[in-house]
């Protein structure tokens, strides 16, 4: 089954190409070779986290789909960030500060 962030992200997708055929931006060659590659790139069975490794490369051969892979990084990067704050306070918590310093250390490191 797809999940929801899958489908909404080629959703979106169908729809930016549909939107730069109608206006003649892009060719329906070039809308075809995107729309075999994110089918290619995006199989049914991928999971979240597997689309969030996946989606920072899609924009790298179709510079078309870059505002719709910024978007939906920014919600993943944010939903992490979350989700980091939460496990950082449980260790705060339960008086573990040195693992939970790590953890953010770890975290902004790979940002930069």
């Amino acid at each position: 089954m797809i999940s929801d962030k899958l489908f909404f992200l080629e959703k979106e997708i169908a729809k930016l190409l549909l939107d730069k055929l109608d206006s003649s931006e892009i060719t329906v060659e070039r809308a075809s070779e995107i729309s075999a590659f994110v089918i290619k790139s995006l199989p049914e069975n991928l999971t979240d986290e597997q689309l969030g490794r996946i989606l920072p490369s899609l924009d790298d051969q179709f510079v078309e789909l870059a505002s719709i892979v910024n978007i939906h990084l920014k919600e993943y990067q944010e939903k992490n960030r979350q989700n980091l704050i939460t496990e950082a306070e449980k260790l705060i918590h339960q008086n573990k500060l040195d693992q939970a310093n790590n953890m953010m250390k770890d975290f902004f490191y790979k940002k930069i």
